[in-house]
């Protein structure tokens, strides 16, 4: 396996990610929406982590109020953080190993503490 090096590994990195969460009873609700919602989703989800990673100026704008109004619609407990988590952490180890592999774990976990404590009003246990 190889790290994750480039675009086209982000995308199949997100792709997966989420092809295996819509299979995911406790979290394939929060991510049902209209297609051209969905590509425009998968679009921000990528330059957000190519960003991250690369440093590449793709992603801009805020992700907290999309996730916020997930929250009141879905309510985003600890359990479907950690959930999330768990399926970010295996699909990332299933395609990558590297530097950049364990850097969109760490983040993810950073974002999901960050916002798990917002969400749920107390301190996270992720």
């Amino acid at each position: 396996m190889q790290d994750i090096s480039n675009r086209t590994d982000v995308e199949n990195l997100v792709k997966t990610f989420y092809e295996n969460v819509h299979q995911d009873p406790l979290l394939a609700s929060i991510f049902e929406m209209p297609a051209e919602e969905w590509k425009r989703h998968l679009t921000r989800a990528v330059n957000f982590w190519e960003n991250w990673l690369f440093d590449t100026g793709s992603y801009t704008g805020g992700m907290m109020w999309a996730h916020a109004q997930a929250n009141m619609a879905h309510g985003l407990t600890t359990e479907r953080f950690e959930h999330w988590l768990s399926h970010w952490f295996s699909t990332v180890d299933s395609l990558f190993v590297g530097e950049n592999a364990t850097f969109v774990k760490n983040k993810a976990l950073e974002i999901g503490q960050i916002m798990n404590s917002k969400f749920n009003n107390k301190p996270s246990t992720l």
